[in-house]
């Protein structure tokens, strides 16, 4: 986590992905509406529709984007991996969302910047269930560790 901490550099963009119907697959977005006025970053609330904010990612030319979002990676509820955009291509990861992996490519054959990934492995994605408690509280941990890094 430091070695991904220290890298997070200049003007810093932060978007949760994420359904918010469907329980633990919402951690990014809570994240994202928990950092408002609380952080020196622009912040995006994409729900599952990631490739709609493309444009206004590469519009605002950030150093750093920072994605969090849900993701299956065959871990304990609640465990928190920090990727490079590199780490999407290993086989135990999904992201349940394919773009994710397009979204990152076109962005970086657009703009340099560097991309880094906060995943979360989910509890439950059911639609209509809310969070589970253990994702929640990590979730508020991840939120206190940004603003503790990356204040306002």
């Amino acid at each position: 986590m430091n070695e991904f901490l220290n890298n997070i550099k200049g003007k810093v963009i932060i978007a949760g992905i994420g359904n918010p119907l469907r329980g633990d697959d919402a951690v990014g977005l809570y994240i994202v509406k928990e950092l408002k006025n609380k952080i020196n970053a622009v912040l995006i609330d994409c729900e599952d529709r990631l490739e709609r904010f493309i444009e206004e990612i590469i519009q605002h030319k950030p150093d750093t984007i920072i994605f969090i979002d849900a993701l299956h990676m065959h871990h304990e509820p609640g465990c928190v991996v920090f990727l490079s955009e590199e780490n999407l291509q290993h086989p135990e990861i999904s992201t349940h969302q394919t773009n994710l992996k397009m979204c990152i490519e076109y962005i970086k054959a657009r703009i340099k910047t560097k991309i880094f990934i906060i995943g979360i492995q989910p509890e439950n994605t059911n639609f209509g269930n809310s969070m589970s408690e253990r994702v929640l509280n990590v979730a508020k941990i991840l939120k206190d560790i940004l603003i503790q890094e990356i204040g306002k």
